[in-house]
């Protein structure tokens, strides 16, 4: 990978996750937090899977990426989280073909980039790819989003457990979940797209993960992508192709990468986007610099904080184990214990 000529991006100092957040991704969280047994999956997910484990086999057979190993991704890591205003994260290549990246590590998490992506796409496009995955980070994703990925096998040993009544009450659960999952990427390409600045930039990346190889990369025509989406947005005029549509998106983990392209350009033509690059959006508290719109509750999250983040602040309450501020009122996305 060559080094890239630096570009100067703007920064955006105290940004607050809710800035970020998708309103696909707040319907589907707000639907998912009302759904019974949520607070069962989340103990069950942590007294089963101990990230401990996960990050120990993780440091077993990746690259782990530094300043020295890997130095041009070390860099584009140090830009996308100043512009983001989130501590670096480390970060890691997997061997692997197909080109992915993913978060885990719901305390201390870490990204994993696969040496397949890192083949295909250019720099600007990694460079979105790491800014995606600090989103998730940023809005407290990683928690669900890897339960989401474990979900199935949860209920199974829930199930053996409640003698099959914790499968059958968890299909409900198991659908929000993934409905969120895939809602919640949307939110990471607006991520994606702030460190990045350039809408031509997510077009083409999302047109590498629909159908790029190292053969024909650079023939991709970006506008030709874009056609498409308006081709499919057209579908919808047609309630049978509605039905179709809806049964192509239900067991998939992503958003269609059609869908996501049309998604950042409809946001980087927004009002909203541009508010943000003029330095307008909503900061968290502690942070003086520039304009500043600061959240009703006053409240700063961290980094590293797990749980999604939501833009409705009103009826939060503390863990009394661990302190994790949450919507949920009968126990800790994070520690499990009882709240009330």
């Amino acid at each position: 990978m060559s080094a890239a000529q630096p570009k100067m991006r703007r920064r955006f100092p105290g940004l607050d996750a809710t800035v970020l957040q998708h309103p696909y991704d707040r319907a589907a969280l707000n639907a998912l937090q009302k759904v019974p047994g949520l607070d069962i999956i989340v103990r069950k997910f942590i007294e089963l899977f101990p990230e401990r484990v996960a990050y120990i086999q993780n440091v077993a057979q990746t690259v782990r990426v530094t300043r020295t190993q890997c130095p041009q991704l070390y860099i584009q890591l140090r830009e996308a989280c100043a512009i983001l205003d989130i501590q670096e994260p480390e970060l890691y290549v997997a061997q692997n073909p197909l080109p992915n990246a993913w978060t885990s590590g719901h305390v201390h998490p870490y990204i994993i980039i696969t040496s397949g992506l890192l083949d295909l796409m250019n720099e600007d496009e990694i460079l979105a790819v790491i800014a995606h995955e600090l989103g998730h980070i940023k809005s407290g994703h990683v928690l669900y989003r890897t339960m989401a990925l474990s979900i199935t096998l949860i209920l199974t040993l829930i199930g053996d457990v409640t003698f099959g009544v914790g499968r059958v009450v968890g299909r409900s659960l198991e659908a929000a979940l993934l409905e969120w999952y895939r809602m919640s990427e949307f939110t990471g390409d607006r991520a994606a797209l702030l460190v990045v600045q350039d809408p031509q930039t997510m077009l083409s990346l999302m047109m590498k993960f629909a159908g790029g190889t190292l053969f024909q990369r650079n023939q991709l025509d970006t506008q030709e992508f874009l056609k498409q989406a308006d081709l499919y947005e057209a579908v919808d005029a047609n309630l049978l192709d509605r039905i179709y549509k809806m049964l192509l998106v239900v067991p998939v983990s992503h958003p269609l990468t059609i869908v996501r392209a049309r998604e950042s350009i409809n946001w980087s033509e927004s009002r909203e986007y541009k508010d943000i690059l003029d330095g307008r959006y909503t900061r968290t508290s502690g942070s003086n610099s520039g304009n500043t719109t600061r959240r009703a509750d006053g409240n700063k999250r961290s980094a590293s904080t797990p749980g999604p983040s939501t833009s409705t602040n009103s009826s939060l309450i503390k863990c009394p184990h661990c302190e994790r501020e949450q919507t949920n009122h009968r126990f800790c996305s994070l520690c499990g214990g009882a709240i009330m």
